[in-house]
């Protein structure tokens, strides 16, 4: 049986005269936390995300300067180690880099009397002012090339390596402490010092046998 609708009314007004009302600042307090939690939310979120795109930066240039560092060291011809069978195949020019008059000259007749190659149109050229007795200054296929020179002349010996240059030839730039090269004893001995020849870490592809040109 249904109940009427003035018990029905009584009971609802009842309900609204016991209903708790907050006060107005109750509700403002409520609304601001549940903002700052919003916020709070937010930034974290936010954090988040700037930190997972900084390790993605960090990653890609990284990634980028080893790439950079390996078309580099690719673009390198590959380094030459093996000590020349024969001083036909080193070829030489010799620079003026403060030596004495006349010992330019000298030493060109000395290593061809060796049967170095030394191009006439370069010998005795005016070059840098050189460190000791010489300086060599060589590219990648000359490595092995250089050490034999470098055992061939008598005194302390400035190594130079280009790993830009493309040629395998060696300019040997006299300077004022140069006197004369080597003897065969002293260029013996000097082979055994300086021992096998090391690539320059520049160097990407190693090429230790003899080289037959």
């Amino acid at each position: 049986m249904s109940r009427p609708v003035e018990e029905l009314l009584r009971e609802l007004e009842t309900d609204v005269q016991n209903l708790r009302v907050l006060p107005a600042a109750a509700v403002r307090e409520r609304g601001r936390r549940r903002g700052r939690r919003q916020t709070a939310a937010l930034l974290v979120a936010g954090a988040v995300i700037a930190t997972a795109g900084g390790i993605a930066v960090d990653r890609s240039l990284g990634g980028s300067t080893v790439a950079q560092t390996a078309e580099q060291r690719a673009a390198i011809d590959p380094c030459l180690l093996a000590l020349p069978d024969n001083p036909a195949a080193v070829r030489i020019r010799v620079l003026d880099g403060g030596a004495a008059v006349g010992v330019a000259d000298a030493a060109v007749a000395e290593l061809r009397t060796r049967s170095f190659s030394v191009p006439a149109e370069t010998a005795g050229a005016t070059a840098d002012r050189a460190l000791g007795a010489a300086t060599l200054v060589y590219g990648p296929a000359a490595i092995g090339a250089a050490s034999l020179l470098q055992a061939e002349v008598r005194g302390e010996v400035s190594m130079q390596f280009d790993p830009a240059r493309h040629d395998d030839t060696i300019d040997l730039v006299l300077g004022p402490a140069f006197t004369r090269l080597a003897t065969s004893t002293e260029l013996n001995q000097n082979l055994v010092s300086a021992g096998e020849p090391t690539a320059p870490p520049e160097c990407s592809t190693v090429v230790s046998r003899t080289q037959n040109r």
